[in-house]
This record gives structure tokens, sequence and C-alpha cells, in this order.
């Protein structure tokens, strides 16, 4: 072991490996059929979990969402749109959303304010964990690669 290597990392498992075949399956299935959140992969890393999945978006989001513990990172594949993140959040309501987001708790919002940004193929937008955000209007569908850290709970 290499000096000053963490004995606990040989306790992690090994790497996750996503190839492009299965990236481009994965996304080409869920355009067909519609699905919204599909995970790739998921692993454990020091820390908490980090997912890996495809998002298949075909309309704008009604309300923002937050994620209290939950970091996202996307990927813009296919298709652009406006995104909103920050601002102000009013009227918090459980949301019950796909099982790929884990434990943390999400909520839906009504958002007032924030940074609106277009985006569009290769760009890559960091969401912190209690940021509000929602796609507000789509010039079509779009795919993005989604990366969601979760920290581990507190024994």
């Amino acid at each position: 072991m290499a000096a000053g290597a963490s004995a606990s990392a040989q306790d992690l498992p090994p790497a996750a490996y996503v190839d492009a075949v299965e990236i481009d399956t994965t996304m080409r299935r869920s355009i067909a059929n519609n699905v919204l959140d599909t995970k790739l992969k998921e692993q454990a890393i020091k820390g908490g979990i980090l997912r890996i999945g495809i998002v298949h978006r075909a309309k704008p989001e009604p309300r923002a969402l937050v994620h209290q513990e939950l970091t996202e990172i996307y990927t813009i594949v296919e298709g652009s749109g406006t995104l909103i993140t920050g601002g102000i959040v009013r009227e918090a309501t459980a949301a019950a959303d796909p099982p790929n987001l884990g434990t943390t708790p999400t909520f839906y919002v009504n958002q007032t304010g924030g940074v609106t940004q277009r985006v569009k193929p290769k760009d890559v937008i960091i969401i912190p964990a209690g940021t509000p955000h929602r796609f507000q209007d789509l010039d079509g569908p779009i795919t993005y690669v989604i990366y969601r850290f979760e920290p581990a709970q507190a024994p």
C-alpha cells in the first residue's frame, strides 16, 4: 500500500464502470418507453453512495425539486431548455419521487427567483444538496446523464 493510503480504501468495492454501449442502450430504451429516470449503476464510495442514471424528460417541470442531502450533476446528452436553480422556496411538500433518489428527503416546492440558464448538449450542471431546481422550458425532449451523491447516514 502506498504511503499515506488509507486502509479503509481496501474495504470499498471495486470501481463501477458504465460503458458507452450500456448508456446508449439504456437511453434508447428509456426514450422508447417514455421512462423518466433509469438507474444505470450504484457504487458505494467513501462518505456515501454515488448513483448514475439516465433521465429523459419530455415536458417541463411545473414545480421545483429540493433534495435535502442529495447533490446532482447533469451532463446534457440531447436536447436543450431552460433550467432554474436556487431562489426562494415556498410551499414545500414531500415528494414520492423515483426510487433512484435513495433515502434522502425530497420536496416539491414553489420556487421564486433563482438563476435561469439555457442548457444544451455537452453542458454540465452541478446542483448542490438543498438547491431548488427545475426545467422551466424545453425545446423538445431532453436527455441527460445524472450523477447523484448521497452522503452516508449517521450511525
